[in-house]
């Protein structure tokens, strides 16, 4: 949520991390080992399976992966669920994934566009009402395509302001609606006019979120799972706002002042359009390869739309609309990917079209070691898969 203010820096890293691979593994796992199944393991699998076990040594409570490609096929899991009782974590267990919910959003988006119902680049003061237009600078200017490239100049409420942070602090376990959250945008200068610079902020989803909620009337999880996970059929994939009922959920670890704090109450029931999904690798695997290869949620214009880079800012901006984009070397070639990162959870989806390669990773963990421990898992498994694709 509020930690995630730039993808810059992960972008570099994705590009420095190159070199990925594996095979089948599914099931449950004891603590410290990797869920598996086949008598033949090729050895990209048993690298793998030793870097998730080797991820949760080196302090993460429970890691979850996926990888698909040309003769790849991994599916794995290590550690535990939740600390206190020890329940192991499997590859059915869903993760808060954080920003990746824009992905989830930015899809309803822009089939609503298809429809004639919204248009990129309108004004928001198409959707608003006058007063909230009247306390928001410049919104006659802000169009749907800046609120989701994030070259509004909208400042942050979570990152660059306290009031909502202190709020949600202060209630935890409240559920927020985006309607509730849009006053904490007014009276706020604009970083920059609108379509002239590029800032991470979450305060555009906000925005995107409650004119999906106002055009359809109905909530953005309802949606989402109309126009997204049911068409895929995702089962193990659902916004906070829907709660952690039917399915099961894993539990999110942070350090603080010296205390584990576990966050998995303030996210189970967080839904809004800049956050909210939970999932496992396995659905966000499908739900990634599926965007890029059929037309099951949009046709190749809006496709188009969706992965043009504003390449605003400095260093240039490649965040399109709710993705990144960009170039990896060797054989990788294009990659499209999306990260998210919040108090006791991280998780990263991407797949590269010109090799037919997909990597879905969760973590219920982060901040400090953890964070660092999951930035090498990422970049191990890369080159571990780059090297099943791409060597022949």
């Amino acid at each position: 949520l509020w930690l995630m203010s730039s993808y810059r820096a992960w972008t570099c890293l994705l590009i420095s991390f190159v070199l990925l691979v594996s095979v089948p593994a599914v099931g449950q796992v004891r603590p410290g080992s990797v869920a598996g199944t086949g008598v033949v393991i090729p050895v990209h699998n048993l690298r793998l399976r030793s870097l998730l076990v080797a991820a949760v040594r080196d302090g993460l409570p429970g890691v979850s992966l996926r990888v698909t490609g040309p003769g790849i096929d991994f599916q794995g899991a290590a550690g535990v669920a939740n600390t206190v009782d020890g329940e192991v974590l499997t590859t059915r267990h869903a993760l808060y994934a954080a920003s990746l919910g824009k992905t989830f959003a930015v899809v309803v988006v822009l089939q609503l566009c298809e429809e004639g119902l919204l248009d990129l680049d309108k004004p928001v003061t198409s959707w608003l009402s006058a007063e909230e237009a009247g306390r928001i600078p410049s919104s006659e200017k802000i169009t749907l395509r800046h609120l989701l490239s994030h070259t509004s100049g909208l400042p942050g409420y979570m990152n660059d302001a306290e009031a909502w942070r202190h709020d949600f602090v202060r209630e935890p376990q409240r559920q927020w609606t985006h309607r509730a959250i849009i006053p904490y945008l007014y009276d706020r200068p604009l970083l920059f006019e609108p379509g002239t610079d590029y800032h991470y902020s979450n305060s555009n989803y906000i925005l995107a979120g409650e004119i999906i909620e106002r055009v359809t009337g109905q909530p953005l999880h309802t949606m989402i799972r109309k126009r997204v996970l049911t068409p895929l059929g995702l089962k193990q994939t659902f916004s906070g706002a829907e709660t952690c009922v039917n399915y099961k959920c894993a539990h999110g670890y942070f350090r603080r002042r010296g205390r584990i704090i576990d966050s998995y109450p303030w996210y189970s029931h967080y839904g809004l359009a800049n956050a909210g999904i939970h999932s496992t690798p396995g659905d966000l695997g499908v739900f990634i390869r599926s965007l890029f290869t059929t037309r099951k949620l949009l046709s190749e214009r809006l496709r188009a739309e969706m992965t043009k880079a504003s390449k605003l800012g400095h260093p240039p901006s490649e965040y399109g609309l709710g993705i990144l984009v960009g170039t990896g070397p060797g054989c990788m070639g294009r990659w499209y990917a999306n990260r998210g990162v919040d108090p006791g959870y991280q998780a990263d989806m991407m797949y590269f079209p010109e090799i037919d390669l997909t990597i879905a990773l969760s973590a219920n963990a982060s901040l400090g070691n953890a964070t660092r421990v999951y930035g090498r898992l990422v970049a191990a498994v890369m080159r571990t898969a780059q090297d099943a694709v791409c060597v022949k």
